[in-house]
């Protein structure tokens, strides 16, 4: 039976293209297992071997200055430094354990355990780029300065060992393979397996929905000033596993919202999408300040829709095309409070009950039954 290995260095809990990627692999009859730190989800789709989480904040950062920052004189520093870490010493001692035949890379720091499968017995490689790597916090000094020439080197030394590349959007593909020089990657987009929702019509009280991973730089901040403006039917929910404490510091902005903002934890994988079935709009805020930003495909979009959700979104390409192709939303002019709190000021229920009928409608197509053929299409291939 063919192995193949799903490499994270990253939690698996809440990580849904990989688990939803190994179930698939799983059904189609590989023998599959899962390379990623904890916290892990209450069932996994397969075996999970467990890596060593990164530590503390500051064991992060200074994991960072001592690891990535010498890339920023010395380039080639980068692929002996990577290996300066217990996570990715594990990761690469059990997966030559595990001798898969297919290495699934998932993220630039996947690549190089993955081709130290293919150097000791020629594993097949395809690179799964959730992100555009080399811009992916573009807008922060301090990464431009300490990370990015180390993350450059990483991707582009291994990216060039991989048997097939795949990522979530078509501007990441253009600009890989505009990057690299390389075949376009194929595109696997974050839809989750459809399931039938119910037409929901729209109450009395209108529920704003964020979910996702609560940190910084998510717009999460101009998102609770945002509410002190709205309609007082509209509340605001916020779902999703916190970092940092930043929920609290969510929670202290909003003290004066009372009960029309809640913050609660995130939920297991298979019931992100029928809890968010109970609220009305999804929203999604990000910068378009950077090239990495301008191609944000992320999962609660897809998420949004598959719950029925009226989307409303920052002005960001890829995005705008999928909600003005289906007509499931509204695109933002800017991303200040006063234009969230007009948009949503001019919102009837009736207008947001259309426009999350038609995000139902649209799931039939964006989902994961069909997106799955490609991936089954490259595995099958690069054997």
């Amino acid at each position: 039976m063919t192995r193949v290995a799903l490499v994270c260095i990253s939690p698996l809990q809440h990580d849904s293209r990989v688990l939803r990627h190994a179930s698939l692999l799983a059904h189609a009859g590989y023998d599959v297992r899962i390379f990623a730190q904890a916290p892990l989800p209450d069932t996994a789709p397969t075996p999970v071997t467990v890596m060593p989480g990164p530590g503390s904040d500051t064991r992060v950062r200074l994991g960072m200055v001592l690891r990535q920052a010498p890339a920023s004189v010395l380039p080639l520093s980068a692929d002996a430094l990577y290996w300066c870490s217990a996570t990715r010493l594990a990761a690469r001692r059990d997966l030559l354990r595990f001798r898969p035949d297919i290495v699934i890379a998932n993220d630039w720091r996947a690549l190089p355990v993955a081709h130290a499968a293919k150097r000791a017995f020629k594993a097949r490689i395809i690179y799964d780029s959730h992100e555009f790597a080399s811009e992916e916090f573009s807008d922060s000094l301090r990464w431009r300065l300490l990370a990015r020439r180390h993350v450059v080197r990483i991707e582009e030394r291994y990216i060039r060992e991989a048997d097939a590349v795949m990522t979530v959007s078509d501007g990441i593909a253009d600009a890989l393979a505009a990057q690299y020089g390389m075949t376009r990657p194929a595109v696997i987009s974050n839809t989750p397996a459809w399931q039938k929702t119910p037409f929901r019509p729209t109450g009395d009280r209108i529920t704003v929905l964020y979910h996702g991973v609560i940190v910084p730089r998510r717009g999460l901040e101009t998102l609770i000033e945002s509410a002190a403006l709205w309609p007082a039917c509209f509340r605001l929910l916020i779902r999703g596993p916190a970092q940092g404490g930043f929920d609290q510091h969510l929670g202290a902005l909003g003290s004066g919202l009372g009960e029309r903002l809640n913050i609660e934890p995130a939920v297991a994988p298979e019931q992100v999408v029928p809890t968010a079935a109970q609220a009305d709009i999804g929203i999604f805020l990000l910068s378009n300040s950077t090239t990495h930003a301008r191609f944000a495909m992320p999962n609660k979009i897809f998420e949004y829709m598959q719950a029925g959700l009226m989307i409303v979104s920052s002005n960001l390409p890829e995005i705008r095309r999928l909600i003005e192709a289906n007509d499931c939303g509204r695109i933002l002019n800017n991303d200040t409070p006063q234009a969230i709190g007009a948009c949503l000021a001019e919102l009837s229920r009736d207008r947001i009950d259309t426009y999350k009928q038609a995000s139902i409608a649209a799931a039939k197509v964006h989902c994961f039954e069909l997106q799955s053929k490609t991936l089954l299409e490259i595995v099958k291939n690069v054997l």
